[in-house]
């Protein structure tokens, strides 16, 4: 194994992307100060896999030369003539650029594997229709938003305590490693939970959201969201809040802001209504994703488009974005085949629409908590559609 303790610590929380800055910093920084003479010194591929479980890829000779004198740019040393000394530069390039590339990928392939694509979440088993808390253990409990009761982990040990539609997480459960659970809000229903540092989560209709039961010291305070979440997160500069995404994440310390990422739509919108945060994408190393960050300040939308992997903000009116957390539905210059999709997961209905012009047309609408029925009928006066309802399936002509 590495004998350097500090470096095996290192890229343990590397892998748990829970390092800080400084830290990433420090590992790129030791990999930087060893030469290619001193490449025994240096952990092996076999023993980072071996650190984190994760596993790796060959890559030919070219690449791990340009990664070395590209990424890890060694100090300049005096020109070697010999054959023999030649050769062993060659391996030496193959192996730290190896090593290095590995180190750079535990951090994405472990996130990869435990991010949004993957929250271990067997949907076509889950009870339909009903709010679903899933345990580290993979274990499923239903929520019944009629009762109030102590929420207990593996052991029996209470972890926070559930309120009707509310959850609320402990500061003082006695955990010493990272445990994470899973809270599945279905179509037509929305949730409010309370983070054990504090912060506020408001859960929107077809929304997932993976959590740490309780959040560490020394590690950072990191949430996996599939679908939309308001969150009001408590300042902690010691410890970043991130938002794990598809494609993009989402860092702060301490601001009210809201996320949409739902899997089915070509956008993930970042709404900043107070304090300050930072968008990055996730297919590229720390340094990249430090310089390609987009900031964003109050009044700013920023919107990941999922396809072309950019960032674009405009202005908008935050309350239009945050307006479902109070049950009403406001649209401003949106198709109307989106704000189908928006009343789909509202209402937990099916809607068709057999008019492809008219779903593209571009509508402005508000809705306070109505029945789907009522929304129907002022856009069939207001806009002279016709539609008709069978159960929980709606189409438009």
């Amino acid at each position: 194994m590495i004998k350097n303790q500090r470096i095996n610590h290192l890229l343990k929380k590397h892998a748990l992307n829970a390092c800080t800055k400084e830290e990433k910093q420090e590992l790129i920084d030791f990999f930087k100060s060893n030469s290619i003479e001193d490449i025994n010194s240096m952990p092996s591929v076999e023993e980072i896999n071996e650190l984190v479980g994760s596993e790796f890829f060959d890559i030919d000779e070219d690449t791990s030369i340009n990664i070395y004198k590209n990424i890890i740019r060694p100090v300049k040393r005096k020109r070697v003539n010999a054959a023999s000394k030649k050769n062993k530069s060659i391996k030496g390039f193959l192996k730290i650029a190896a090593i290095f590339t590995g180190f750079i990928l535990i951090g994405v392939l472990y996130n990869k594997n435990n991010n949004l694509t993957n929250l271990n979440i067997d949907t076509d088993n889950l009870p339909q229709n009903q709010i679903t808390l899933q345990l580290e253990n993979g274990e499923v409990k239903v929520i019944d938003t009629e009762i109030t009761q102590d929420l207990t982990d593996m052991k029996g040990s209470v972890i926070g305590k559930q309120e009707k539609s509310s959850i609320s997480y402990s500061n003082a459960a006695e955990i010493e490693t990272l445990t994470y659970n899973t809270l599945n809000i279905p179509y037509g229903k929305t949730f409010k939970l309370l983070l054990s540092d504090g912060t506020i989560v408001f859960l929107n209709a077809g929304t997932s959201l993976k959590y740490p039961v309780k959040f560490l010291e020394g590690y950072k305070r990191e949430v996996y969201l599939e679908g939309e979440a308001y969150f009001d997160v408590v300042k902690d500069k010691k410890h970043q809040f991130v938002v794990n995404n598809n494609g993009v994440n989402v860092e702060v310390y301490g601001t009210k802001f809201n996320v949409s990422t739902y899997p089915e739509d070509d956008l993930t919108d970042v709404v900043l209504v107070e304090g300050s945060v930072g968008m990055y994408k996730t297919d590229s190393i720390p340094s990249v994703q430090e310089q390609s960050k987009v900031m964003l300040t109050p009044g700013i939308k920023g919107s990941f488009d999922k396809q072309h992997k950019t960032i674009e903000t405009k202005s908008v009116i935050t309350s239009i974005y945050t307006s479902w957390i109070n049950g009403e539905l406001v649209f401003r210059d949106m198709a109307f085949e989106n704000i189908l999709k928006k009343f789909e997961r509202r209402y937990d209905v099916s809607i068709k629409i057999n008019n492809d012009a008219f779903a593209k047309e571009i509508f402005n609408a508000s809705f306070t908590d109505e029945p789907i029925e009522k929304v129907l009928e002022y856009l069939s006066m207001t806009y002279d559609i016709n539609y008709t309802i069978n159960n929980k399936q709606i189409i438009i002509n």
